[in-house]
């Protein structure tokens, strides 16, 4: 394992269990490499608890100040958004509206610090038919939509710029056209019906139930896991989920639908890392199940939260994409240049105007590309690059038995 990955395990362990790391030493070059990847992964508060007292970083006087500044900044932003977060919802119980809240606040609570743990945004599950009275309700307490054009079947983001509040409305927890994952939606029919209120900071929220809020947290993690990588704070969350309310988990219905969409070796890894990094108990339901770890949990620490902090990762998504709807639908895998032409309906979430001028497919094609080709965030395209890192992350998904 690569330095930095064991300092950020060996951090985050403790900071779950509300301990601080003993380390002997550390020296400048490795204190600055693990703040960077715990910007990367989400996780810089809480990391900054656990190792601000060592005698060892304490050495490192002007990088602790510079981590404990920017910590507290993202610890207090984090707990402001929460506060109108908390409004925005009681907002909505006073409209009568009643959307039940997935991950975010829900994750949150279960970390001895809970604003230590940020999210970019909040998610609502609500029922389909309701949503024009959702999103009035939403523009009237302030909100935009982040793009006009992308109101969808799917999910809709809203955006209170001032207060730097983001909210995803969803009429279903995937999208029913992913001829990937589409087919995770099945287990949580009547997930709606189930729901149960929960009570946070003196205010009434509704919620998925722990069997089905835990199976979502899976599936979530495999989702990004197609679409180029899923974080250590996501595995955080899963096994952080199942310690607190195990006793209140249907374990054999999450063990069957694991088995029924192909991810139980999957599963069983990221509850194995559980125990190996994190030093949390690993469910019975998936005890008999001996897995490696190492490849995925490098494909993890690599990635970032959701996989794009390398933009040839990100890219290389649509090869892992088909690979798992080809195996899914019994098709033939398209070839690898065939895969970076998705269709229309793949699309159309970012370039809205096809939803209009479907016509207008090859241009986007264009776009896509010369976006790409051009981006210098996080550096410039490579296809080569693109398809070897595909490739590999294909033989990962087969590993896990995710595809033949």
């Amino acid at each position: 394992m690569i330095r930095s990955y064991e300092l950020l395990t060996d951090a985050l362990r403790c900071a779950l269990h509300g301990e601080h790391v003993k380390w002997e030493s550390i020296d400048g070059e490795e204190l600055s490499s693990l703040i960077e990847l715990s910007a990367q992964h989400h996780v810089l508060p809480m990391i900054a608890e656990a190792v601000y007292c060592c005698p060892a970083v304490m050495m490192h006087a002007p990088l602790l100040k510079w981590l404990k500044k920017r910590a507290q900044d993202q610890t207090i932003s984090q707990a402001q958004r929460t506060a109108d977060f908390l409004l925005f919802y009681r907002f909505l119980n006073e409209k009568g509206l009643r959307p039940v809240i997935t991950k975010g606040v829900m994750c949150r609570r279960l970390y001895p610090y809970p604003d230590q743990r940020t999210s970019v945004d909040e998610d609502l599950l609500i029922d389909p038919g309701e949503f024009r009275a959702y999103h009035g309700a939403l523009i009237e307490f302030g909100m935009d939509l982040v793009d006009p054009e992308s109101v969808s079947d799917f999910e809709t983001s809203y955006v209170d710029r001032v207060k730097n509040l983001y909210i995803e409305v969803h009429k279903s927890l995937f999208d029913e056209d992913s001829k990937a994952y589409g087919d995770c939606n099945a287990p949580f029919d009547g997930a709606l019906e189930r729901s149960i209120e929960i009570e946070y900071e003196g205010v009434k929220l509704r919620t998925l139930s722990h069997t089905d809020h835990m199976l979502y947290l899976l599936l979530h993690s495999y989702k990004h896991l197609l679409h180029g990588g899923f974080g250590i704070r996501q595995a955080a969350d899963i096994c952080m989920f199942g310690s607190r309310f195990g006793k209140e988990i249907d374990w054999k219905l999450i063990r069957t639908e694991c088995e029924k969409l192909r991810i139980e070796r999957f599963a069983a890894a990221i509850f194995t890392i559980g125990v190996e990094r994190l030093a949390i108990d690993k469910p019975e339901a998936f005890a008999d199940i001996a897995i490696g770890t190492e490849h995925l949990l490098l494909d993890m620490l690599s990635g970032g939260l959701y996989g794009v902090e390398d933009i040839n990762r990100a890219h290389s998504s649509t090869l892992t994409i088909e690979a798992v709807a080809a195996d899914r639908t019994g098709r033939r895998r398209k070839g690898a240049i065939a895969s970076l032409f998705p269709p229309r309906k793949a699309l159309e979430g970012r370039f809205g105007y096809l939803k209009k001028h479907p016509w207008l497919l090859p241009a986007a094609w264009a776009q896509r590309t010369w976006s790409y080709l051009t981006k210098r965030e996080h550096g410039p395209v490579s296809p080569s690059e693109s398809l070897k890192i595909g490739r590999e992350r294909i033989e990962l998904l087969r590993e896990y038995g995710i595809i033949e």
